[in-house]
């Protein structure tokens, strides 16, 4: 394991980005004591050596430092064999919940109406013979009382979609856990019974579709396990109802302390903010591209970005200003010594990945997602010292500049924010517009509500 991302200590488990030869194996060597005549049996890794198959995933770390197990162990499995994934972020972010979840029932917890619940110290080994006082179906009360549903309050962290995606990740786990023998898989220890479900085909037939014949109408019956089947079946909050950009007000008290911040992050986020890129386009930002274009008369500098989500490459625009900015962050004295200590990795093999990013830690490595988000908390944090209405997450700047943009073009184009959509979801990346709806759907409604207050305040002042 090597290319290790900066990180730094928290009080709470977190996730570490490390890089793993898929390929090495175990080594045994041998070794006579020469006091005692005993053979010394010494393990070691042996390297494959080849690029391709060093791949990069998570691992889960303790508020000490230590390595969590077998949670970080089953992250490294993913990678090769059967069931591997390409992407193990998902699968991490869900252990690493299901991992804080545990360490919370080891102290007193309070419900809402203040009473103390005492510790009932959960590991993931705590099964029995009734699935109701497992770890996975505490998990699965845990997360439904945090998900976004039909009955709840609309403020809960967590979407339907994703509580239902990250629960279904750990009964995955707790599969692996039971094949590789680290939990017992008998009538004593039971992790969810299983039973028929019916499913409705949503499929419409369409009578001029030539394969019409080869689809079927009929309800399908799959096996479901109940812990799956306490979760509500739709999620009722509309998509455009979840985004949440950045108020005018917000935007104006964002700017005016942005600098609180180290750099490059104050300009990482500005970045997002201008351009709409996410957070870990951010950190795998290129850098090739700068100082290469002549910006006389040029209002926004089209730049190609290939580390996207989907691995859907874009082009953004980037105001000049902004641009310009990166030009001086490029041939800064700290990113010189860091890309210095970047070249000395990979001149050593110690890091394979050879792009030329361009925000790197002072390890010479790019920005882990922790760092990011550890930062732009802080930031949430300090602002929310001058209007503790400002709560926003990272993923709010990318909505914040659709909001801007099309606010922006609508009044320039004089022209409707549906025209607009299709432009959106190039900028945005979308590989089709009806992810990109949502933020049009958003801003329709907005200016719907903007056009009854006005008419409202006509009619109180005689107006119409």
């Amino acid at each position: 394991m090597s290319d290790v991302q900066e990180d730094f200590l928290y009080d709470d488990f977190r996730l570490l980005d490390i890089e793993v030869d898929t390929l090495a194996k175990l080594k045994i060597t041998e070794q006579i004591d020469e006091d005692t005549g005993k053979t010394i049996l010494t393990p070691h890794l042996a390297p494959s050596n080849l690029k391709d198959r060093h791949k990069n995933t998570k691992i889960i770390l303790a508020p000490d430092g230590s390595v969590v197990y077998p949670q970080s162990l089953y992250l490294v499995s993913k990678l090769r064999g059967e069931g591997k994934v390409k992407d193990t972020s998902s699968i991490a972010k869900a252990l690493l919940l299901f991992t804080r979840f545990l360490d919370s029932t080891h102290s007193e917890q309070y419900d809402d109406n203040g009473d103390v619940i005492p510790p009932v110290y959960l590991t993931y080994k705590s099964l029995t013979r009734y699935e109701e006082e497992s770890a996975p179906w505490c998990f699965a009360k845990f997360l439904i009382s945090n998900c976004r549903h039909r009955n709840s309050d609309g403020d809960e962290a967590l979407s339907l979609t994703t509580a239902r995606g990250y629960m279904n990740s750990v009964l995955i786990f707790y599969k692996w856990l039971q094949k590789y023998g680290y939990v017992k898989n008998d009538k004593k220890h039971i992790i969810t019974h299983y039973s028929k479900v019916t499913l409705r085909n949503n499929q419409d037939i369409n009578e001029h579709d030539m394969m019409a014949h080869t689809k079927s109408s009929k309800p399908l019956e799959v096996d479901m396990s109940h812990i799956m089947r306490m979760f509500p079946r739709a999620d009722s909050t509309p998509g455009h109802k979840k985004l949440k950009p950045m108020t005018i007000k917000h935007q104006s008290l964002f700017y005016d302390h942005l600098e609180y911040l180290p750099e490059p992050f104050s300009l990482m986020y500005r970045l997002a903010v201008e351009t709409g890129t996410r957070i870990d386009e951010l950190r795998h930002f290129p850098a090739y591209q700068i100082g290469k274009f002549d910006t006389s008369g040029l209002d926004v500098v089209p730049m190609h970005i290939t580390v996207t989500k989907f691995n859907k490459p874009r082009t953004i625009e980037v105001p000049v200003a902004i641009y310009e900015e990166l030009e001086i962050y490029k041939f800064s004295k700290q990113r010189v010594r860091n890309v210095n200590k970047r070249n000395k990795l990979i001149e050593s093999k110690k890091m394979l990945d050879t792009t030329e990013y361009l925000f790197l830690s002072n390890k010479g490595a790019v920005y882990s997602l922790n760092t990011l988000e550890k930062h732009f908390t802080d930031l949430r944090q300090y602002l929310m010292s001058f209007d503790p209405t400002w709560y926003y997450r990272a993923h709010d700047l990318r909505s914040t500049f659709a909001s801007n943009w099309l606010r922006n073009e609508v009044v320039e184009r004089e022209v409707g924010y549906d025209f607009l959509m299709d432009e959106l979801a190039t900028l945005m990346g979308h590989s089709d517009t009806s992810t990109t709806e949502k933020y049009v759907k958003f801003m329709n409604e907005e200016a719907s509500q903007r056009s009854a207050a006005k008419r409202k305040n006509n009619k109180l002042n005689g107006g119409w």
